[in-house]
């Protein structure tokens, strides 16, 4: 049985990327084909801890090395041992770490003529002339078919690889994100109680003015003007923060102080359900300028919820679709809050929702991107031509 071979990256991060690869294995094992699958990680990540609680145990295979630099080494490796007609997924392997090892290993893997994948979930930039240079050698040698989660990303990747295979979307899981309230998350509670409507951001806490700018710091300006504005709304950030001794969300938080609302803004940590503090948000909003694709407008979408988005990246690409009046210059607050309060209240929101969710259901559905995944990489399937058929 042919099996497609998965490498991924960043396996103690809670990101999109590893959400995006538990649906895909979730969309193979809808498809009757996740035994096709084997999927290389770190031993003890929290990659493996996720993946085996979701149920994907079978498909993984742990490599026991802590270096990301080696793992890949290892992984590759292995790869190369198994035989050349298994097809090989890189999961946005693009990190600098990981190139040298990509690089060796490289000629071996284009005279098996193994089929190799890249996909691409940010744009893979360098703010070195050198790490950018290295990049493009990198995967000129290994000269991978890419795959971009969005548009904006395909276009920022021309320089290192200039044609993309596919554009695909990635999924999200309609079991989890839906419309149907539980009980409210406990940290929301008291914020619910004051009357105060919610605004949710879910984000990493990052670095300012790097290349993936989440733009946090236009929230707490957000507030303000809203505050000003006699609105009662109260800033919830939920997401994970890498910095020492929490400095950055230490300057949101001081920031917060500084405009009059620290008593509106809170910051919460990553949190596994996060469909059910979705689903207590009045507005969701990211104005994140340059976001390759934007998972959370599409999962508050499938919540139910109005996103207030940039108009640039992929979050704009995504709004546009269905809803381009929702999207903002994201360095303008006064109109990122004009346009809450206008949307939060407008009659027709509800139909803008049911149009995005639709729009939701037909681009990011689980089965038919695993079906597409097995297409480009020559994957093959009963269950899944079952499925096709049917």
């Amino acid at each position: 049985m042919r099996k497609l071979l998965v490498v991924p990256v960043f396996h103690h991060a809670l990101g999109g990327a590893t959400v995006s690869l538990s649906l895909m294995l979730k969309g193979f094992q809808q498809c009757g084909a996740l035994d096709q699958l084997c999927v290389l990680l770190r031993s003890n990540s929290l990659m493996e801890q996720y993946l085996r609680q979701a149920g994907h145990e079978a498909c993984l295979h742990p490599i026991p090395e802590q270096d990301l630099s080696q793992f890949m080494k290892q992984a590759l490796r292995w790869v190369n041992q198994q035989p050349p007609d298994w097809p090989l997924l890189l999961e946005n392997c693009v990190a600098r770490q990981l190139l040298p090892a990509m690089l060796q290993a490289s000629p071996a893997l284009r005279l098996s003529r193994r089929p190799v994948y890249l996909v691409f979930r940010d744009l893979a930039d360098s703010p070195h002339r050198l790490g950018s240079l290295v990049r493009k050698v990198t995967l000129a040698s290994l000269a991978p078919h890419a795959i971009c989660n969005s548009q904006f990303t395909a276009q920022h990747i021309r320089r290192l690889i200039p044609s993309t295979r596919d554009v695909l979307y990635p999924p999200v899981d309609p079991e989890k994100f839906n419309a149907h309230r539980s009980v409210p998350p406990e940290e929301l509670q008291p914020i619910l109680n004051s009357g105060a409507r919610i605004i949710l951001t879910a984000s990493r806490i990052s670095k300012e003015d790097n290349i993936n700018d989440k733009n946090l710091r236009s929230l707490p300006i957000v507030l303000a003007q809203l505050k000003a504005a006699g609105h009662h709304y109260h800033g919830v950030i939920i997401g994970q923060d890498t910095s020492s001794e929490q400095i950055r969300s230490r300057a949101l938080l001081a920031q917060a102080e500084d405009l009059g609302v620290a008593d509106r803004f809170t910051i919460l940590p990553p949190a596994l359900d996060i469909e059910n503090y979705y689903r207590y948000a009045d507005v969701v909003v990211t104005l994140a300028p340059r976001e390759p694709f934007g998972r959370t407008v599409v999962e508050a979408i499938a919540c139910g919820v109005p996103v207030i988005g940039s108009r640039s990246g992929g979050i704009g690409e995504i709004l546009h679709n269905f809803a381009p009046h929702w999207t903002v210059d994201p360095y303008t607050p006064v109109a990122a809050a004009q346009a809450i309060i206008s949307v939060v209240n407008a009659p027709d929101t509800p139909t803008v929702l049911a149009q995005g969710q639709q729009w939701v259901e037909a681009n990011c559905s689980l089965v038919p991107y695993a079906q597409k995944i097995m297409e480009i990489t020559g994957l093959q399937s009963t269950h899944s031509q079952e499925i096709l058929a049917y």
